[in-house]
């Protein structure tokens, strides 16, 4: 019995053992296996984890990228728009005006006042240059004080001509200067325009002259208010003149026929004692047309007996015109430009009582520029309304 239990031991014990060789086996397979699905899932961790990051990092290279669209793109609209706003101020200038003077070194304050009433009655859209054609006489401090408007005005540029001695033998009369036939110079003297307005220094401007500048001139090559010596003046068996103190002018015109040698040409053989009108209206009598009547209507009223209402005015020359009366009295009360036309005096040198409506503005348009001070002392006879003038801009 002893020795049976013995034995059976022995087999359970070698059973058992050989069942542990089979669990350890058995357990080593699944170890190894375990392991291997360890490492297995190691590597695919690791392979996702740099799977991860390179679709990170590809995803933050596109983010990046698309910035830098987006950067380039509105750096390239804020150039695109600075370039459309200074595109915007410089269309600005689209409504760009010319207009040439002529003066001497008397005529400073003068024709500051009168560019002084263009630019207080001017459109902001509009940008004006001026040309101010010289004597030999006038001074730089003068120069300096009529450039000097662009501190007050900024839409504005001034050229400085100045002319030679090509009329110094031409006929003066009370004028005692060759200034009054300046004008004739203008398509040789300005080259960067084939447009002008001209304008005397005894002008005033109550209105934009946008439109003015923009008439169409067809075929002609000035357009001016009809002038006093339309009764008398008759050229080839036409009756046409116009005062050349209010012109618009066709540059481009003149200078295709070098109208200042033509100028000279017709002086040497007819002469004249009627300055450059006779010059202008007599070489161009069929190339000239008139000008809307409320640009260079004189100051109805003054001192001169035939301009003291609008049909006295018209009577002497109505029938070489097709204005009538009415068209100068609509002109009168609707004024653009003023030009005291036929007075040997200006209005700046009449006390300022006995000046009309019209002549008072130029007081006004002179409280209007940066030298009002320097026009008063200048005009004394001014000086109670100078300084009423003063308490009112203040």
């Amino acid at each position: 019995m002893f020795r049976e239990q013995n034995i059976l031991l022995k087999e359970n014990k070698i059973k058992k053992k050989s069942n542990n060789n089979i669990l350890s086996k058995i357990r080593g397979k699944k170890e190894y296996k375990n392991k291997r699905m360890v490492k297995i899932l190691k590597e695919v961790n690791k392979n996702r984890f740099l799977s991860k990051n390179n679709i990170l990092m590809i995803t933050i290279l596109i983010f990046l990228f698309i910035i830098s669209i987006l950067v380039i793109s509105k750096l390239k609209f804020r150039k695109n728009n600075r370039n459309n706003i200074q595109f915007s101020l410089s269309s600005e200038k689209t409504h760009d005006i010319r207009i040439a003077y002529s003066l001497n070194n008397d005529y400073a304050y003068p024709v500051i006042v009168a560019i002084t009433s263009v630019l207080y009655n001017s459109s902001p859209e509009n940008f004006f240059t001026f040309y101010l054609l010289l004597t030999p006489d006038v001074e730089e401090e003068n120069i300096k004080k009529i450039s000097g408007l662009k501190e007050k005005y900024t839409k504005c540029n001034f050229v400085f001509l100045r002319v030679g001695n090509q009329f110094n033998n031409y006929f003066k009369g009370y004028y005692h200067s060759p200034v009054v036939y300046f004008r004739l110079e203008l398509s040789n003297l300005i080259n960067d325009t084939n447009k002008i307005i001209y304008l005397d220094v005894d002008t005033i401007v109550h209105k934009d002259l946008f439109e003015f500048y923009n008439l169409d001139m067809g075929p002609y090559y000035y357009m001016g208010f009809p002038g006093h010596d339309l009764t008398d003046f008759e050229f080839n068996g036409t009756r046409n003149f116009i005062n050349s103190g209010c012109m618009l002018v066709n540059l481009q015109k003149l200078r295709e026929i070098n109208a200042p040698a033509l100028y000279q040409e017709f002086y040497n053989k007819y002469g004249t004692k009627k300055y450059d009108e006779y010059l202008i209206n007599g070489l161009f009598y069929n190339k000239i047309s008139f000008l809307p009547l409320i640009y260079g209507i004189p100051d109805l009223g003054f001192t001169n007996p035939s301009t003291e209402n609008p049909e006295k005015f018209w009577s002497g020359f109505k029938n070489f015109t097709n204005f009538t009366v009415n068209d100068m009295e609509y002109a009168s009360k609707n004024r653009a430009i003023t030009h005291n036309c036929y007075e040997m005096k200006k209005w700046w040198q009449y006390d300022y009582d006995k000046l009309t409506d019209i002549g008072k503005q130029w007081l006004f348009y002179a409280s209007k520029s940066h030298i009002f001070d320097e026009i008063c002392q200048k005009y004394n006879q001014f000086q109670q309304q100078c300084e009423k003038l003063k308490t009112e801009n203040k």
